[in-house]
Parts: C-alpha cells; sequence; structure tokens
C-alpha cells in the first residue's frame, strides 16, 4: 500500500469518527441553559462544569443550582424548566421529539422547578415526569410549580 493510500484512508477514519461523535452528542442533547443568574454547575460523566447560558443540556447531566442562583433550561419543543435556588435536578430519561432528544423523565432531589410543557411535549402521546424522593408527577402539556425538600436525619 502506498504512503498516499495509507494517508487517505487514515483520514476517511478521522472523518467518519468524527461524524459518529458528533451524532451521538446531539440525541444525547435534551435542551440548552438559556439563562443563568447566580453560581450554577453542571456534573457530566464525572466531571463538573460551569453552568453558562447556550451550555447544551445532555442526558443523564445533575443540573445545580447555589442559593440565590436560578437557571432556565429551555428544550428541544421550546418548553422549558426553570430551576429556583438551591435546586438539584438530574435528566433521567428522554424521548424524541422531531428527530430530537427531549427529556421525559426528570429526578427532583431537592429544590424548586417550574415545568413549562408545551409544543411537541404537549401531544396525546408524550408525557413529562418529575420524580421527587416521595411523589411522582406526570403530565401531558402544562404549566407547573415541584417543590421537592431534602428530609432531615433524625
Amino acid at each position: 500500500m502506498s504512503l498516499l493510500r495509507i494517508s487517505s484512508l487514515a483520514a476517511q477514519v478521522m472523518i467518519a469518527t468524527i461524524a459518529v461523535v458528533a451524532v451521538a452528542h446531539a440525541q444525547n442533547t435534551v435542551g440548552t441553559i438559556t439563562q443563568v443568574a447566580g453560581v450554577a454547575s453542571i456534573q457530566r460523566a464525572g466531571a463538573t462544569i460551569a453552568a453558562a447560558p447556550n451550555t447544551p443540556v445532555m442526558l443523564h447531566d445533575k443540573i445545580i443550582t447555589q442559593p440565590g442562583a436560578s437557571l432556565t433550561i429551555t428544550m428541544v419543543d421550546n418548553s422549558y424548566l426553570q430551576l429556583s435556588a438551591s435546586t438539584t435536578l438530574t435528566i433521567d430519561e428522554s424521548m424524541v421529539v422531531n428527530r430530537v432528544g427531549a427529556p421525559s423523565k426528570v429526578g427532583l432531589a431537592e429544590g424548586t422547578l417550574h415545568s413549562v410543557i408545551q409544543g411537541a411535549m404537549r401531544s396525546s402521546t408524550t408525557k413529562f415526569e418529575v420524580h421527587t424522593p416521595n411523589a411522582v408527577g406526570a403530565v401531558r402539556g402544562t404549566d407547573f410549580i415541584v417543590h421537592a425538600y431534602k428530609r432531615q436525619q433524625p
């Protein structure tokens, strides 16, 4: 095999790998942070990154707002999740909406979550669930607020 052919083959493999990674990343992205006030972070795959506007939110992310902070996640269908101060939210499951993943099940460990479900997530075939330590709420298109309080240990 000639050096030119080997270089061409290596370039094709590299381009294909980048394309696969980009598609996998896009399929795991369920929304984007559109507003942050105060200090908030995202825990993803063992790393912690600062939450900032235009940061993608991915399946299995844990989003944490500090005291006095708030954050808004806009989902692929323009539904949105607003986290208040001292809130911990996990993106547990997603579904495909318009060929893009959108959160369908989130975990609210503590704090306050204001959810406005609209667009494609509002259809009769989809549902959005919020799981707290002691309750589960499931809706099909609405505006609702859920509070989860951390239980005090005796």
